[in-house]
Order: structure tokens, then sequence, then C-alpha cells
């Protein structure tokens, strides 16, 4: 399926091979990887609600989380995740007790603020509320 584009890079015309290309060639593309034009980008307050936001453990970089597939809840990238572990024990990391993000229910719509490092809720208040909204949009 060959699509006429615009490269995000250089700006130049190309045809597109496939429907996630986004970079005109290979050069473009590595450019933008080296760059950090291509990861994660937080959110943009328009259309879009945020799912939940938290601070990276690593760099401190607020991230807003749109989209649902998305299950990010310490890190902004895998870079900063990577950089954690590897270097634990260094000092020129943010303080542990600085876990914080804050998310929507999905069933009943309250704002939960999340402290603890052990907590993994992402999406749901309560057990209670997992399961009534599990009930009701289980497949048939």
């Amino acid at each position: 399926m060959k699509q006429q584009r615009t490269c995000v890079v250089c700006g130049a015309p190309f045809t597109a091979d496939r429907i996630t290309q986004k970079y005109c060639s290979p050069l473009c593309r590595r450019y933008a990887h080296r760059r950090g034009l291509n990861v994660h980008q937080t959110a943009k307050r328009g259309k879009h609600a945020v799912i939940r936001a938290f601070r990276c453990l690593k760099c401190g970089m607020l991230v807003e989380v749109i989209d649902p597939k998305d299950k990010r809840i310490k890190f902004c990238s895998a870079h900063c995740e990577r950089l954690y572990w590897k270097h634990s024990r260094s000092s020129h990391r943010i303080a542990p007790g600085a876990v914080q993000r804050t998310f929507t229910c999905r069933y009943c719509g309250t704002t939960v603020t999340v402290t603890k490092a052990k907590d993994k809720r992402t999406a749901f208040c309560s057990e209670a509320c997992r399961m009534r909204w599990f009930s009701l949009h289980r497949k048939r």
C-alpha cells in the first residue's frame, strides 16, 4: 500500500512502503532516534483525557499517559528504566519517596493518587470497581 507522505525530519516528500513509515530514508530515521524525536511524548492537553500522570523515577520528567495501551507507571522511557536499574545505587536519581502518580478510576471516575512504589494500581481504585467494570464489559 503505497502512499505519498512527508518526512517528519527533513520535510521531503516520499512514497511510503508501509503504513507506519514516517521517514524518507534510514538516515532520517537514525537522526530522529538519536535526537529523541521518536520517543514517547507527554500527553497533549486537547481532546484526549489523561489516564494517569506520574514523575519518572530516573529523570523526574512529568509523564501524562493518554493511551490506554500504554502501561508505563514509573519511568518515562525504556532508556530511563535501564539506566535506573543499571545504576540503582548511584546518588543522581530522584529520592525513593518521590513515587507519586495519579489516575482516574475506569469504573467510578474518582481520582486516585498512589504514593507507594509497590502499589501497582493503574486503572481502578479498588478490587470492587475492577470486578464491576469487567462484569459489564466481558464478551458475550
